[in-house]
C-alpha cells in the first residue's frame, strides 16, 4: 500500500470538533469572522465524494463513524458533522457521465485533544476496520493522526492539534 506522506491527498477539514487553547491563540478550526466585500457570509459546508456501493458507505458513516443521516435521495445522501459542517455520499451508479481514475481525496476529521485520535483508533480496531497508519505524531504538520480507508478506498484521518502547535496569529 503507497505510504500516506507520498499520497496525493486532498484534505478537507471538516470540524467535528476544536482544539482548545493553545498558548493565546484561537485554534484553527474555529469559525472566524472575516471582513469581505463578499455578497453574503457562507453558513457552512458540504463535501461529496463518490461511491460506487452507496449503501456499504451509508453504513460505514453512520454505523462505524457514528453520523446522523440529514438528507436522503436516491443519488446523494448527507451526514451532519456539525451543524455547519457535512459529508455528502453522491451514488456513482445514478449519476452519468462520471467516471473516477482513482481515490486521491480523503477526508480529516478534527476531535479535541490527542487522546481522542488514539480512542478513535482503539475503537475503529473493535468495528474490525483496518488501520493504515497507526497513531502518531506529525513529523511535517504539528499533528496527531490516524488514518485509515472508508468502503470505497477514500482515506480518512481523524487529528487533533498538538498542544504545542504554532498557530496564525491575527
Amino acid at each position: 500500500m503507497k505510504d500516506i506522506a507520498e499520497a496525493t491527498l486532498i484534505t478537507v477539514l471538516l470540524l467535528v470538533g476544536f482544539c482548545g487553547p493553545v498558548s493565546s491563540q484561537e485554534p484553527p478550526t474555529k469559525l472566524q469572522s472575516v471582513d469581505t466585500d463578499t455578497p453574503a457570509k457562507f453558513a457552512g459546508l458540504i463535501t461529496f465524494a463518490y461511491y460506487e456501493k452507496i449503501e456499504e458507505a451509508e453504513k460505514f458513516y453512520t454505523e462505524i463513524m457514528g453520523l446522523e443521516k440529514s438528507y436522503h435521495r436516491p443519488r446523494t445522501r448527507v451526514f451532519q458533522i456539525t451543524p455547519t459542517a457535512a459529508l455528502g455520499l453522491m451514488d456513482l451508479n445514478a449519476v452519468e457521465d462520471v467516471e473516477l481514475k482513482d481515490k486521491a481525496a480523503g477526508f480529516s476529521f478534527i476531535v479535541a485533544d490527542v487522546e481522542g485520535v488514539d480512542k478513535w483508533a482503539t475503537y475503529l480496531k473493535s468495528k474490525g476496520v483496518d488501520i493504515l497508519v497507526e497513531p502518531s505524531d506529525g513529523t511535517r504538520t504539528p499533528v496527531r493522526s490516524v488514518h485509515f480507508l472508508d468502503t470505497d478506498g477514500y482515506d480518512i484521518e481523524i487529528f487533533a492539534w498538538l498542544p504545542d502547535a504554532q498557530m496564525i496569529k491575527k
